[in-house]
């Protein structure tokens, strides 16, 4: 029997048996990763990601479908983590752009979504590569849109998009010769692949979807440190409004008199709302008079984080909030200026949720974010434009470039001269890792066995060795050119303070017209990292 639309039920049928799929093969995807370290996290973030969807969903107090979309989309909006959450986020908020008071979804607007999904995640992408979840989401798309014009069966849509991302995945080790050596396909497009498959599995019977994702030993979110901040808007409300004809303009406006960290998300039908707020009473009261409230949430930061009146004279025009993993690393971006530190880098990436409230937590008008990792720079972007502070997202990819931006913060400069001396600063600084091996692999003539230490330099594996003193060594030197004066190294939790002085007094040694410094960073995915200046 043909299926030719999809409603409120059936969709959160298929996107629960989808994301309970994909969690169910987390850890295989966390053990595919180029770089033969533990530092894995695809399957993680896809599954977190849509971990919130799914409890967004399931919040819902009046479910249509119209609610139920918009709840998917919000809820991987806010829970979106790295640069393949990000993506399936875009996937349901495609959906959600056109199911505006439609009771069914038909299978051009699957289409839809999915072609709209595809131009906002290449976007959204801070550098888009082929070979990539990039690549599956895309191909899978255009063969949708050729199926669409002479098939209107969702199962058989369904099942040619799957048979089209499998090949896809497959092709993938072809269009990016670093998953060809390393063995792999990309851990992103087959996570891509089971979303599918999960939902192509309950379209056959072979699974069901009724009930909640099991995520515990999913890892916990990134963490936001607290800091002292201003509490005149101490509860911070959240709620669904359904209305038909909410007047967005006039009820931000409204709003705006009765608390500050305003987002407001939907349309003139239904719309989210965030705001930080001293009378979370008269909100909503105000909220009921336009239309029927629901799934509210009051949070009494006061509770949650440690509270300080700051005088208004010492607020800063320009906060820096920085993400990094590893207590040492904290610590010093803290000491260098960064008035809020997120909790996350390679093994964990924080959501545009964690990315939000830190956001909105700092005390000034002005915010740069310093992401450090490739994968953080998505969730950054997405959180930038979520909040009615000014934002601005640096490119920073490694510890050592944040904080060669952040030495350049100067607490009295104007947000724009800041932003630009920053962004100069960065760089200008090379950043390295040495970790170690989780698996044999073959990369550019480098053998690597299990246990070994590996050197890692602009995305390729430079070094390796048995001994974690000599990759340091190798790596430092294939990194250096006459003009660098400094070298410095950051050891992680797996290194001792005794053995790391002595490694510094090692590359001193070698290195005798360059100053090497030691800190103690602290994080958990690298033995230790590598800085040059």
């Amino acid at each position: 029997m043909a299926i030719l639309y999809c409603g409120a039920k059936r969709f959160k049928q298929v996107i629960l048996a989808g994301a309970d799929w994909v969690v169910s093969n987390r850890s295989h995807l966390n053990k595919i990763n180029v770089f033969p370290v533990p530092d894995g996290d695809t399957g993680s973030n896809m599954s977190m990601t849509l971990i919130a969807a799914v409890r967004e969903i399931e919040a819902l107090q009046e479910v249509s479908l119209e609610t139920t979309v918009k709840a998917a989309a919000w809820g991987s909006l806010m829970g979106a983590r790295g640069n393949s959450g990000i993506i399936l986020a875009q996937i349901l908020a495609g959906m959600a752009e056109g199911v505006e008071g439609r009771e069914r979804l038909f299978a051009a607007d699957i289409v839809s979504a999915f072609s709209c999904a595809v131009r906002k995640a290449y976007k959204a992408i801070l550098h888009p590569a082929e070979g990539t979840i990039l690549t599956v989401v895309r191909e899978t798309s255009e063969t949708a849109e050729r199926v669409v014009k002479n098939e209107q069966d969702l199962a058989i849509l369904l099942d040619e998009m799957l048979k089209a991302a499998w090949s896809s995945v497959e092709r993938t080790p072809l269009l990016l010769p670093r998953l060809k050596e390393a063995g792999v396909v990309d851990a992103g497009g087959l996570g891509f692949f089971y979303f599918l498959e999960g939902m192509v599995r309950l379209i056959r019977g072979d699974m069901k979807a009724d009930g909640v994702i099991d995520d515990e030993d999913t890892p916990n979110g990134a963490t936001v440190e607290p800091v002292e901040h201003h509490w005149n808007y101490r509860y911070c409300t959240e709620f669904i409004l359904k209305g038909s004809r909410i007047p967005e303009d006039a009820m931000k406006e409204n709003l705006g008199r009765m608390g500050d960290s305003i987002v407001l998300v939907g349309d003139t039908r239904l719309a989210r709302v965030h705001i930080h707020t001293g009378q979370p009473d008269e909100v909503l009261r105000y909220a009921s008079s336009l239309g029927q409230v629901s799934s509210i949430k009051v949070d009494d930061m006061l509770v949650q984080h440690t509270s300080h009146f700051t005088d208004p004279k010492d607020i800063k025009t320009t906060s820096v909030v920085a993400v990094v993993l590893g207590d040492g690393l904290k610590e010093i971006f803290y000491n260098a200026g960064s008035e809020l530190v997120v909790d996350g880098g390679p093994t964990r990436n924080p959501s545009t949720s964690d990315i939000v409230s830190a956001i909105e937590t700092v005390t000034s008008p002005n915010v740069i974010i310093l992401p450090n990792h490739k994968n953080v720079y998505p969730a950054a972007i997405q959180a930038a434009g979520m909040t009615p502070k000014e934002v601005t997202v640096l490119k920073t990819s490694s510890a050592p470039e944040g904080l060669s931006a952040l030495f350049a913060y100067m607490d009295d400069a104007p947000f724009e001269k800041n932003v630009g001396t920053m962004e100069g600063a960065w760089k200008g600084v090379k950043s390295g890792e040495v970790a170690q091996a989780s698996r044999d692999v073959t990369a550019k003539g480098i053998e690597v066995k299990t246990g070994d230490s590996i050197g890692i330099y602009g995305g390729e594996i430079r070094c390796s060795s048995a001994s974690v003193e000599e990759t340091v060594m190798d790596l430092a030197a294939s990194m250096l050119d006459p003009r660098n004066e400094i070298i410095t190294l950051f050891y992680g939790d797996s290194i001792g303070k005794q053995d790391a002085e002595t490694l510094q007094s090692a590359v001193q040694e070698r290195f005798k017209d360059k100053t090497v410094e030691l800190y103690y960073g602290g994080q958990p995915y690298a033995q230790y990292i590598i800085s040059i200046e």
